[in-house]
């Protein structure tokens, strides 16, 4: 049975207005189907949030690349994202753990709310969804969206200045059942 809450049930570190409407906006587009088509996603519905925004192309566990990743990750990681293997950029000891979590999202699938650890003052809070290719002979697509709690400036210089070369994994992550069942929830933090 598809859930059709816009709140999803989202645990207390994820209730953030902004998230809220994301995944409001996503699930608009998904009607009655479990994901929506990538045709059916209006960026228009979710104004001020695509630059913390991120599409994912899934072709494996392990080879997840970034189709599209909004600006805040150039003004947080100094590099351009589109194209990179999202694997690659995680830290070794980690990356099966992120290789788990976003391949649950996909396989099941599932919607996935999650924290990175903070950078000063600032908070993180994200969710990732999936998203139906148009083409069938295409994989499937993770759509990511993050915000904060503060603008990226208001964090230290010394901070913001510091080289970071792998994204952090997530210390909070929870699945969130869209209607298909929750993946191993053994990834969960």
């Amino acid at each position: 049975m598809i859930k059709q809450n816009s709140d999803f049930d989202l645990p207390a570190f994820a209730a953030n207005t902004a998230l809220k409407g994301f995944l409001a906006a996503w699930n608009r587009w998904r009607g009655d189907a479990i994901a929506p088509k990538r045709s059916e996603i209006s960026l228009a519905d979710i104004p001020g949030l695509m630059r913390g925004g991120m599409l994912l192309d899934a072709y494996s566990p392990n080879e997840i690349v970034f189709r599209f990743a909004g600006s805040l990750y150039q003004e947080m990681y100094g590099f351009e994202f589109t194209g990179k293997n999202y694997i690659d950029l995680t830290e070794l000891d980690m990356r099966a753990l992120r290789s788990s979590r976003l391949w649950g999202v996909v396989s099941q699938p599932a919607a996935a709310v999650w924290t990175i650890p903070n950078i000063d003052v600032l908070q993180f809070i994200g969710a990732s969804v999936p998203v139906v290719p148009d083409n069938p002979d295409e994989p499937m697509k993770i759509m990511q969206m993050v915000v904060m709690n503060r603008e990226l400036s208001e964090a230290s210089h010394k901070e913001r200045a510091k080289q970071r070369d792998a994204v952090p994994y997530s210390d909070r992550f929870q699945y969130i059942d869209i209607g298909a069942g929750k993946p191993d929830s053994e990834v969960e933090a």
